[in-house]
């Protein structure tokens, strides 16, 4: 896989993460022609990184991932280029992070910064594929930009008790792999005005090797794309369940973004 000179699909994807998801994902879009990437980071590599997150090595241990991450994507597809965002998607960071952006790839590993992302890109009216990995089981849901369904149709709010994530429950590299190579497909459907992908969830068994694509209903009384939505601003308090929120705590005040129409094209 080197070069990317395909033919180029309109558009900027925000990768939020750039571990073992947002890695293969990265990799599949830009295959696929995306010449446009913005990426959210603010971690460092680390050796029990190395079996899943396929972009670095032994020599990036200790390195901004996003640095490492860009010189990665960079040697195979010298065409793309790489928009580096320093830092966690939060609150406060959320409102310059989305502009120009067509589509969020979510390639984060806890709930409060999918739940973040899930309302942040409900409100500015952008498209969104979630993509998660535990264990031996990956899911992608592809969510339009009115939602209908969307991720709180589906899970409806942050678990009030302990839930596995890859940090606590471990994740199988491969896996990681299948969960980025299906949401790069997803979102390379999204740039190319393919709407068959949502309301739709794709679930992936490592270990009996199966590939499930499911439908998901819309609710009628989802607090986010419902009939009588109740989330109109972001209140970082509505997320501290994780470190999706840390900085924006003290701040108490709610952000608004723009809701108005983007360019998704």
């Amino acid at each position: 896989m080197s070069g990317g000179d395909g033919e180029t699909v309109r558009g900027c994807v925000l990768l939020v993460g750039a571990g073992g998801i947002g890695g293969p994902a990265a990799l599949a879009l830009a295959a696929g022609g995306v010449r446009e990437l913005r990426v959210a980071d603010d971690d460092e590599v680390e050796l029990t990184n190395l079996h899943r997150q396929i972009l670095f090595d032994d020599d990036d241990i200790g390195r901004p991932k996003l640095d490492a991450f860009t010189e990665a994507l960079r040697r195979r597809f010298p065409r793309v280029r790489v928009d580096r965002r320093f830092g966690r998607f939060t609150p406060s960071a959320a409102a310059a992070l989305m502009p120009g952006v067509s589509v969020v790839v979510d390639a984060t590993d806890n709930f409060a910064s999918r739940f973040l992302i899930a309302d942040v890109c409900r409100l500015t009216m952008t498209p969104v594929v979630h993509a998660a990995a535990v264990r031996w089981r990956a899911t992608v849901m592809a969510v339009a930009a009115g939602g209908g369904p969307c991720y709180r149709c589906l899970f409806e709010d942050l678990p009030t008790g302990d839930a596995p994530d890859c940090a606590t429950a471990g994740v199988a590299g491969p896996v990681c792999g299948v969960a980025g190579a299906i949401a790069a497909d997803r979102a390379l459907a999204i740039l190319k005005g393919d709407t068959s992908i949502f309301g739709r969830i794709a679930t992936y068994d490592g270990l009996a090797d199966t590939l499930r694509s499911v439908p998901v209903a819309a609710r009628s009384a989802c607090a986010l794309c419902g009939a009588r939505a109740a989330i109109a601003t972001i209140d970082a308090s509505r997320y501290v369940n994780s470190c999706a929120a840390q900085g924006d705590s003290e701040s108490g005040s709610p952000i608004h973004l723009n809701t108005g129409e983007q360019d998704h094209g």
